[in-house]
């Protein structure tokens, strides 16, 4: 049993268990796992059953907790926090959902709790959620690709495998490659949102993460609300892109990208259009 991980409560029996990972920080474009992840526990109220040590896991100066001051008094100090909540399903197996900042140090020791966690309560699989910026127009579905560790089962239907990356990983990442070590099944989903809007929530890319692991968990889940936000999100985007000629530019040659599936066709980065479009978002909200 891992010293980091402090039971709040007692576990549920649960059914051929999933564990689903949200972790906020390096790869989460448009923070779609955070959100997709914060949608399904309040879905599936989800209870929360234990939490990490954030003082071994999380730099407070990195992440600085918040306080709530009323009357001239402080009320409370929030503190981020690495949670574990627990749902029971109607479909045929039953979900954890760990949740949080991305720890800023002991990756390993973060792994080895995880995998204490798999152990105890008999995980099947481990299912990690995250999104990156990618060269996709807003204009088109979000798309959701895939990739598995060596001991996992291996691509699941509706999302593509990632066909090739050698760079900077994430702690989730991480945490697929040391769990086949200790024969622990990991699948990773990563959303591909459009990189011009991807420092803006992107509900889009929420709500075809949700759709997915609903399908993954053979559950059905009431995704009206966030069908609401997205179509809302993209009228939005429209209108900013509208105002903006190098902007419908943009989204018109990726497009024809999309289309053609031509890897060498010279995309700009559109950073000074996505600062425009995501300040015209911000003055939405």
């Amino acid at each position: 049993m891992s010293k980091l991980l402090r039971w709040l409560d007692d576990l549920p029996a649960l059914r051929d268990p999933v564990l689903l990972v949200a972790l906020d920080g390096f790869v989460d474009a448009g923070d779609v796992g955070e959100h997709a992840s914060t949608f399904l526990r309040h879905r599936w109220q989800a209870e929360a059953v234990a939490e990490l040590d954030g003082d071994e896991l999380i730099d407070f100066r990195a992440r600085r907790p918040t306080v709530v001051v009323d009357s001239g008094q402080v009320r409370r100090v929030e503190w981020p926090r690495i949670r574990l909540h627990a749902a029971q399903l109607d479909g045929p197996r039953d979900v954890l959902l760990l949740t949080g900042p991305e720890p800023d140090m002991r990756w390993h020791a973060f792994v080895d709790a995880v995998a204490s966690l798999c152990a105890q309560v008999d995980v099947s699989r481990v299912v990690t959620l995250s999104a990156y910026p990618a060269a996709a127009p807003h204009t088109r579905p979000i798309e959701i690709v895939q990739a598995s560790n060596a001991v996992d089962d291996g691509p699941v239907e509706g999302a593509r495998p990632v066909s090739g990356y050698t760079g900077p990983i994430g702690a989730a990442t991480a945490l697929q490659a040391d769990l086949a070590e200790q024969n622990i099944g990991v699948l990773g989903f990563w959303a591909e949102v459009p990189h011009y809007i991807s420092a803006s929530p992107n509900p889009p890319g929420a709500l075809a993460m949700v759709r997915i692991v609903a399908d993954l968990l053979g559950t059905e889940v009431d995704t009206e609300e966030l069908e609401a936000a997205a179509k809302l999100h993209r009228e939005q985007v429209d209108e900013a892109v509208s105002q903006h000629d190098e902007a419908a530019e943009l989204v018109e040659n990726l497009e024809e990208l999309q289309d053609s599936d031509d890897a060498d066709t010279d995309i700009p980065s559109g950073e000074d259009i996505a600062d425009e479009i995501e300040r015209f978002l911000r003055s939405q909200e």
